[in-house]
């Protein structure tokens, strides 16, 4: 008799411990649903008076315009030499560099935070894929007249140096001077370009 006792007592009391571990993670956990998910590409959670915030800004009228033109001139141009140059593959313009590379495996903490940032707020002109959507070039369209201050030189330079780390193929056009379909297929597809 005594030993059903003791197992009784001990079961009463690991369930007594589980019940306050669960109460005491209820209170600690933040209001909200929970994501199953977490990494770089959870969603981050907003709490009530960040979302209620953002929505009565959105409301302001006026407050957004669209856009005259998604590509500038020179943009539209160099859109319609790829498609053209390039009839079998997917092009896409205006893509965020941290869309087409993401940070290798390995730095950790403010590193990594550091390798992320360098990409986070570029943009390339055009993404060109495959069928199967594998990236197989990345092309930037130039404005000839365009005057690139100190600032913009520096960003331009660590873009290149990303895309090279990458190694992709990275390719400017200046629109006065196009290349000719043959000469950019082989540019960004090599000597066999022609026969794809």
């Amino acid at each position: 008799m005594t030993s059903g006792l003791v197992f009784g007592f001990a079961v009463i009391t690991l369930a007594a411990v589980i019940v306050a571990g669960l109460m005491r993670r209820s209170r600690e956990a933040p209001a909200g649903p929970r994501s199953s998910i977490d990494g770089p590409t959870a969603m981050p959670q907003w709490t009530e008076g960040e979302t209620t915030r953002l929505l009565s800004s959105a409301e302001v009228p006026g407050l957004y315009l669209l856009r005259p033109r998604f590509l500038s001139k020179a943009e539209s141009v160099v859109f319609l030499l790829l498609k053209a140059a390039f009839p079998r593959h997917e092009v896409f313009a205006r893509i965020r560099l941290a869309d087409v590379l993401q940070v290798k495996i390995g730095p950790q903490g403010m590193e990594r935070l550091r390798a992320f940032r360098k990409i986070a707020n570029q943009h390339v002109g055009f993404v060109i894929c495959d069928r199967d959507m594998t990236i197989v070039a990345i092309v930037d369209a130039k404005e000839p007249d365009q005057v690139i201050d100190p600032r913009d030189q520096k960003l331009e330079t660590i873009k290149q140096r990303c895309l090279q780390a990458a190694q992709v193929k990275y390719v400017c056009i200046y629109p006065p001077q196009l290349p000719r379909y043959r000469e950019l297929r082989e540019q960004i597809l090599g000597p066999a370009g022609d026969l794809v």
